[in-house]
């Protein structure tokens, strides 16, 4: 499986820095080897704001089962200041909101 993982900037955050954010990203998720992917405009009923601003995202390719619960239990336990996480799952076919 495949895990997208997206980050939307809390109300009072505006970073539009590409390099500041891929470096903080992939240091918030280096045990699970992310992929930096730009960014992503995101379904307003699946954000915590409902506006049309851009999410940062990272890939987290060929992920096992083990890894997702893992994932899932790390950004529960260690939440990113300043953003909302949100984790989308991919099997085959369409992705599903997990997080």
């Amino acid at each position: 499986m495949d895990l997208r993982v997206c980050f939307e900037n809390m109300e009072s955050v505006n970073v539009n820095d590409a390099a500041m954010m891929k470096h903080y990203t992939k240091s918030y998720l280096a045990d699970f080897d992310p992929e930096w992917a730009g960014f992503i405009m995101l379904p307003h009923d699946e954000t915590m704001r409902a506006t049309m601003e851009p999410a940062w995202q990272v890939l987290i390719r060929d992920a096992t089962p083990r890894t997702e619960q893992e994932l899932l239990r790390y950004i529960d336990e260690n939440p990113m200041a300043a953003y909302h996480v949100h984790v989308y799952r991919r099997d085959v076919g369409n992705e599903r909101k997990v997080h």
